[in-house]
């Protein structure tokens, strides 16, 4: 059965954006033939197929983020045996599961508070790209100016798979359901047999 991403993949700035591209670099750029800026994003991406309707997949999300297609819709998912490595990783660190996530998953302050953990079961097919992440720098897109961040850039975890969903903010109100948004701290204190902090 063909994904209901699936013309997605054929428009090359998904992956790029899979990739740790900032593609919206290539609109309203002064000169033309400047390079686009990469940081994060994972490397080498292979496409997936997610698993539909027995199968719990989740995210760390703003919960400033303007609306629920920001929240919902937002590209970047973990299946729960990766999720299970960031909160494993909380106990040798003394870091909390918001700390923890941004740690291991590359996600500085400057982009998102990480504050809420999304769950949901997909029950449409829906692909996606997946691999290892990749290190945020201080540069271009990411400055380093939240004090939180103090001025560092962030090596992620390489153990850790992340999965980027192509057009996601088009195809969620259709294909997710059992959808959970909690406050990180609500859930963490439900896997505190994991997390041990």
């Amino acid at each position: 059965m063909q994904a209901l991403n699936d013309a997605a993949f054929s428009q090359p700035h998904w992956l790029l954006r899979a990739k740790g591209f900032n593609t919206e670099d290539w609109y309203g750029r002064p000169q033309r033939g400047t390079a686009v800026e990469r940081n994060g994003g994972i490397e080498n991406p292979n496409r997936t197929r997610l698993y539909t309707r027995n199968c719990v997949y989740y995210r760390f999300a703003d919960s400033n983020a303007r609306n629920d297609d920001a929240k919902q819709g937002g590209g970047w998912w973990l299946d729960y045996e990766q999720l299970e490595k960031v909160m494993s990783g909380c106990a040798a660190t003394g870091m909390n599961l918001s700390q923890m996530a941004r740690h291991y998953l590359a996600v500085p302050w400057e982009w998102s508070q990480a504050d809420i953990v999304i769950s949901a079961v997909f029950q449409q097919p829906m692909d996606a790209y997946e691999g290892r992440g990749r290190p945020v720098e201080i540069t271009g897109r990411y400055l380093g100016r939240n004090a939180v961040d103090a001025g560092q850039g962030y090596s992620g975890n390489r153990n850790v798979i992340q999965l980027f969903i192509p057009d996601m903010r088009s195809h969620w109100r259709q294909t997710l359901t059992m959808v959970k948004v909690q406050d990180v701290r609500v859930f963490a204190r439900q896997h505190r047999d994991i997390i041990r902090v």
